[in-house]
């Protein structure tokens, strides 16, 4: 079996069991089940959390696309819209016939919230860069500076913001010259 498929074997797992735990928790708070009354839904819900695929994905992805994002952060498109906007979310667009924008998964903690620094190092970049792809794939290519990680790793383990500024604007300013 692929190592997607196992992925997903244990996706399924994972759910059941998850969904198990919500169901008995709701039969002992006597829960009615009209909460649970449309499935579909509540499956979209659960599924739009998962990642996109396309071609840029071993480079700088996982991604999820706007639908997945507005309802993971609970936000409107609008919303979502203005934070691409002002650089506070990292977005792409695909040149696929809708220019379909796509927001990498790394970029995002646990509780829902872009990684502390990375929108400061984004709106250093992108300005500089040919194309916001060119931003992203810095902020997952190795470093030396960063000890060969990436940017994003570095930050995640809880490196220093600072050097990974400092690397930006150097790398910024080639970009221009």
């Amino acid at each position: 079996m692929s190592d997607l498929m196992d992925r997903k074997e244990q996706l399924y797992a994972a759910l059941h069991a998850q969904i198990e735990q919500k169901f008995a928790d709701a039969a002992e708070a006597g829960v009615d089940a009209d909460v649970f009354a449309d499935p579909a839904a509540i499956a979209a819900k659960m599924v739009s959390a998962l990642p996109t695929s396309n071609v840029y994905d071993q480079l700088g992805g996982p991604f999820y696309d706007t639908a997945g994002l507005t309802t993971w952060l609970g936000l409107s498109k609008q919303a979502l819209a203005k934070r691409v906007k002002v650089g506070s979310v990292i977005a792409c667009q695909l040149d696929d016939y809708r220019g379909t924008w796509v927001f990498p998964t790394w970029q995002f903690t646990d509780d829902r919230t872009v990684l502390a620094g990375l929108s400061d190092v984004w709106r250093i970049l992108c300005p500089a860069a040919d194309d916001p792809w060119m931003a992203l794939f810095w902020l997952r290519a190795r470093h030396p500076a960063l000890g060969g990680a990436a940017p994003v790793d570095w930050l995640i383990a809880g490196g220093d913001l600072a050097t990974v500024v400092a690397e930006a604007r150097n790398d910024a300013e080639r970009w221009t010259a």
